[in-house]
């Protein structure tokens, strides 16, 4: 049985937990809403799990075990949590490996400035840009290094038998974050690229 766990897809892994999710709640004759009020979430969050769009965090699994009087194991099993984690890991860093090639592209599409046609060069730039901009929407709306570190607590928890200390931000700080990271960016962004305008392609700014 172990064996044919770790086999496993990850799509296959999150297809019988929220099955395992539904299963319950109807066992117990629960609506979404009647469980949400249960565990203190909105209707909503019950729906994204259930679909699959997001996975519940340690704290809300435990609830519902002792709601629904059954251990965690009844509901995910470590090895088909573990397969998750890494296929997690692996898209994010995928994706952090391509906005790394779009960024340094763009770059070089404009030092290529220097010998190549003009248009051209500004065709990838906008192409590297462009792809760039999509990569990093897409890395942070599915928030997969936050999803890694659900999976990596609910793992720690069913080996050790504790609930690991949470590091989780705040919606706010999260957004603060964020906000920062983007003002940030501009501004090494705008001053690599006048160096680059300035110093390399002797262009005046002013």
């Amino acid at each position: 049985m172990q064996t044919q766990i770790a086999n496993h897809k990850p799509e296959v892994f999150v297809m019988q937990v929220t099955a395992q999710l539904i299963h319950y709640r109807k066992l117990n004759h629960f609506t979404q809403s009647d469980l949400a009020k249960q565990i203190h979430v909105s209707r909503q969050t019950i729906s994204n799990w259930e679909t699959g769009h997001t996975y519940p965090d340690i704290q809300s699994l435990l609830l519902l075990c002792d709601l629904y009087q059954i251990t965690l194991d009844d509901l995910i099993h470590d090895d088909m949590l573990a397969i998750k984690v890494r296929s997690s890991l692996k898209r994010t860093r995928r994706q952090i490996l391509m906005s790394i090639i779009c960024i340094l592209t763009a770059y070089g599409a404009l030092i290529a400035m220097k010998w190549f046609p003009f248009l051209l060069c500004v065709m990838l730039l906008s192409v590297a840009t462009t792809l760039g901009c999509v990569v990093l929407i897409n890395l942070f709306s599915r928030t997969r290094y936050l999803e890694t570190n659900t999976y990596r607590e609910i793992l720690g928890y069913l080996r050790t038998g504790s609930v690991p200390p949470t590091h989780h931000m705040t919606r706010l700080r999260k957004t603060m974050l964020f906000i920062w990271g983007g003002i940030l960016g501009i501004i090494i962004g705008l001053a690599l690229t006048s160096v680059i305008a300035v110093y390399w392609l002797h262009w005046s700014i002013f």
